[in-house]
């Protein structure tokens, strides 16, 4: 689901709850340009149920792809609101900047969450993507 306001679209979505090594989301560009990526938010609602569960986001090749730049080893055993613009929870190998993302089918149009370290069974939330057409 995407809305538009001043320029900037939202994408949202529901998280997955899974095992260690699985997918939360897998987000595909939909649009037919690049996009500036303005910020992501990661709305923990229901804490997984692992205490060292964590979250990777990051701009990937696909749906199965895994990357850390936008958001880095979030603590999925707590509910609480991760914002990529936040240094102090955005996490070590992330950037609080924009994220470039290639147009819909091109080369890098994914932005995927990935639990790591342990499964987050019960995790409840949702994602936000903000972001501009290039």
């Amino acid at each position: 689901q995407t809305e538009m306001n001043a320029g900037v679209k939202v994408a949202k979505g529901t998280l997955t709850a899974g095992a260690a090594n699985t997918f939360a989301f897998a987000w595909q560009n939909p649009e037919e340009s690049k996009i500036l990526v303005q910020q992501v938010i990661i709305d923990v609602t229901t804490a997984g149920g692992t205490a060292t569960a964590v979250l990777d986001v990051g701009v990937a090749s696909g749906a199965t792809g895994t990357a850390d730049t936008i958001l880095d080893g979030i603590d999925l055993n707590a509910a609480a609101v991760y914002s990529s613009l936040s240094a102090t929870v955005s996490g070590t190998n992330a950037t609080e900047n924009v994220h470039k993302v290639d147009e819909n089918g091109g080369t890098n149009d994914y932005i995927t969450g990935k639990i790591l370290v342990e499964a987050a069974s019960s995790l409840v939330g949702k994602y936000y993507i903000f972001y501009v057409t290039v």
